[in-house]
């Protein structure tokens, strides 16, 4: 049950702060709510396009400590921070002397009567109209606009040029220069060159290398008859004022935000210069993280490849091996993919099954040659011998973080869907999604090649194979997919790498041309007994 609202009510006041311009002051000493925000039939006004038009309400009420003023964020645009701390749109949160409120980016001071200043410059919030508390300096809430357009922008930005771009679009809209340009240069005595500029001819602005070796560590100000001795170049093109800051992060430069006019009066220098610092600032935190994100990047596409060559090798030393079943890992990673995509699977599954085709026979390093080129029938401890790549395969890849995801299907796909497959005669939906994936693939690749010991099968045989043994060997669903593909798309797929026991080569066996299919031996996939198996 709600506690009722005391009767002594705490006044607050809220004192703008100096940076944010001259906004009124407020005192709030009736219970509430009253609303803030830009529109005018809000209680409290705050006349700045960053605040919403309804951004917050505050008012008295319980709390955990007891009866407190509580600001409660609307869903603003630009948010409603208590101490820094940004609010959740609906939960209140507790102000007491001291606090600073901020509504977008006008903030305040919460204070009591006691310890604010009696000023003439105060509105009253009890039971009368709402109060309108607008900025009054302009200059300031212009340069602070342009400030968080140019974060928003510069973070937005994909490349160092639209950063660039950024910054000197918001110096152009708070400084009113005639010439502002983001520029990098050898401060040795190289070229200066301009990634983005403003000007009132279009043409790049002329830059004073002398300035911008001034301004290497700190922003360095000129006007006309006062302070630092102008340069050769500034003398030359008449220029009565200039500002160059340095966009620096640590130790680091990314280059100067230069701007020059040659007119003597405008917007004060020392404003502008202050905003530029705070653009330079941004673009510099927004440059360091683009130049980590293309490091990274780089980093990873170094591993990609070198983890791409490794596998590469490991499969090759596969196929070497045993020349006849050279490019057998490719083609079921083909294989895989299509029967994965036909089936419906996402495309996370598509592509894990496609890395898992590709290394699924890695194992096969740990058996012995004469067993892989055996021509005739395994004898019992032959096929003991050959069952164990899965596991060894499984072995050899678990240390690779990239390998985790396909490892079930390197382990489980020799596992029949009757449950008499190994290495653990797992059965129906306990046999990993990728293992029976793969399960199909190397399937269709053992019975549409050639091999020592038979020919390869027709196309079209091969999928009425699979499509008869769903249920048994091969999961039901994946078996009808590969049964409504069409045969050319699964065909075309057998001429990748198929090498026959073709002639003696420079590289090994040269690849022969595939029988014509009334010329090849038919074989069925056998169900029992010590025999040749596809493995």
């Amino acid at each position: 049950m709600d506690r009722p609202i005391p009767d002594v009510i705490r006044p607050l006041w809220l004192l703008p702060l100096a940076r944010h311009g001259g906004v009124r002051r407020i005192s709030l000493s009736g219970p509430g709510p009253w609303r803030v925000g830009r529109s005018a039939s809000n209680d409290v006004q705050v006349d700045h396009p960053s605040v919403s038009r309804e951004h917050a309400v505050i008012e008295w009420g319980e709390s955990a400590c007891g009866p407190s003023w509580r600001v409660t964020d609307q869903g603003s645009a630009s948010g409603t921070c208590v101490n820094d701390v940004p609010l959740p749109a609906g939960n209140p949160m507790p102000i007491r002397p001291g606090d600073r409120v901020r509504f977008g980016p006008v903030a305040f001071e919460a204070a009591s009567r006691e310890t604010s200043d009696e000023s003439t410059d105060v509105t009253r919030c009890g039971p009368s109209p709402a109060v309108h508390a607008v900025d009054a300096s302009g200059i300031e809430a212009r340069h602070l606009d342009a400030v968080l357009a140019a974060g928003s922008a510069i973070h937005a930005a994909l490349d160092d040029a639209s950063i660039a771009r950024a910054a000197v679009e918001a110096v152009v809209r708070a400084s009113g220069f005639q010439d502002v340009a983001f520029v990098r240069a050898d401060l040795q005595g190289g070229q200066v060159d301009v990634l983005a500029h403003a000007s009132a001819d279009g043409c790049a602005p002329r830059v004073s290398r002398a300035m911008l070796l001034r301004a290497r560590d700190a922003a360095i100000t000129y006007e006309s008859g006062a302070g630092i001795d102008p340069t050769n170049t500034m003398v030359l093109h008449r220029m009565a004022r200039v500002i160059c800051v340095p966009v620096l992060l640590g130790d680091r430069s990314f280059g100067h935000l230069w701007m020059s006019d040659s007119r003597a009066r405008g917007a004060e220098v020392g404003p502008v210069a202050a905003v530029a610092r705070a653009v330079a600032s941004t673009a510099a935190l927004a440059l360091a993280n683009l130049d980590r994100l293309r490091t990274t990047e780089r980093l990873e596409a170094e591993h990609r490849a070198m983890f791409d060559g490794t596998m590469q090798a490991l499969i090759a030393s596969i196929d070497a091996k045993d020349p006849y079943t050279r490019g057998h890992s490719a083609r079921v990673s083909e294989f895989a993919f299509l029967v994965a995509s036909r089936a419906g699977l996402p495309a996370a599954d598509c592509e894990r099954a496609r890395l898992c085709g590709l290394v699924h026979d890695i194992g096969k390093i740990g058996v012995s040659e004469d067993v892989l080129r055996k021509a005739g029938r395994l004898t019992e401890e032959e096929f003991r011998h050959i069952a164990t790549h899965p596991v060894v395969g499984h072995e050899i890849l678990r240390g690779i973080p990239q390998m985790w995801d396909v490892l079930p299907g390197v382990l489980h796909h020799h596992e029949r869907y009757d449950g008499r497959g190994y290495p653990h005669g797992l059965s129906g939906d306990r046999i990993p999604l990728v293992g029976r994936v793969v399960a199909v693939a190397d399937a269709i690749d053992a019975m549409t090649t050639s091999r020592t010991y038979r020919g390869a099968r027709p196309m079209s045989e091969a999928v009425a194979e699979v499509v008869r043994c769903a249920g048994t060997h091969f999961d039901p669903a994946l078996a009808a997919a590969v049964g409504a593909m069409d045969r050319r798309d699964l065909q075309a797929i057998v001429g990748l790498h198929v090498f026959g026991p073709g002639l003696p080569g420079r590289d090994g066996f040269v690849g022969a041309t595939p029988l014509p299919e009334a010329a090849r031996p038919v074989t069925g996939i056998d169900h029992s007994g010590p025999m040749r198996r596809t493995a």
